[in-house]
């Protein structure tokens, strides 16, 4: 158990992240990425220099933190955190995943292509933990399943990216419902070697 201590220390750090975060994600409407230095960043949130390295080692690890929280939220204000894998809960992923790429790229994503990968991996990782807590809820625990959930997970996560990242790069020429409903059998069989499955 947290002494109280310990607990403002926590609110402590989880303001000052937020802050920061906030700061940034606000730089990044304004301007280029590699435009953007860590004293900007430092102002805007009302910190200096020195808070900002005690929180990261860079711009670009605040970079993976922000995708990956804000990205968090988006999906837990559609996606329940506790929630279990149903077709709909799926679907859902998969449409927050296409807004919020979406999103990403009209407003927020440089356009240095050096980025994508930080992006990719925050985003995709999340998936899989999310992919990786429906299968291990669904299906028996023994060895083979278990040895075989990741894999897939990471594989289902990547294509639930991938239809993402194509939609939000073509996303006047055809409605997201309709794309849903034509990506969605595809990441259905994939996570459905895991989790006994139909398209619905």
């Amino acid at each position: 158990m947290h002494s109280p201590d310990e607990k403002t220390q926590d609110l402590r750090v989880r303001r000052t992240r937020l802050l920061l975060r906030n700061a940034f994600m606000e730089l990044m409407t304004e301007k280029n990425f590699q435009s953007i230095t860590v004293q900007d960043i430092a102002d805007r949130a009302m910190v200096n220099r020195t808070t900002f390295y005690d929180h990261f080692v860079d711009k670009y690890g605040l970079l993976e933190y922000a995708i990956r929280e804000q990205f968090k939220q988006t999906l837990h204000s559609t996606v329940p955190e506790d929630s279990q894998f149903s077709p709909e809960n799926l679907r859902l992923l998969l449409i927050t995943t296409c807004e919020f790429l979406s999103q990403l790229r009209n407003h927020c994503l440089p356009k240095d292509r050096e980025m994508l990968p930080l992006v990719q991996t925050q985003i995709t990782g999340l998936i899989a933990e999310i992919l990786l807590s429906w299968i291990g809820a669904a299906r028996p625990r023994n060895a083979r399943d278990m040895t075989r959930a990741p894999l897939i997970a990471t594989i289902t996560s990547w294509a639930i990216y991938g239809a993402g990242l194509y939609w939000s790069q073509a996303n006047e020429q055809e409605s997201l419902a309709e794309f849903v409903s034509q990506a969605l059998p595809t990441i259905m069989a994939s996570l459905g070697q895991a989790i006994n499955v139909t398209a619905s």
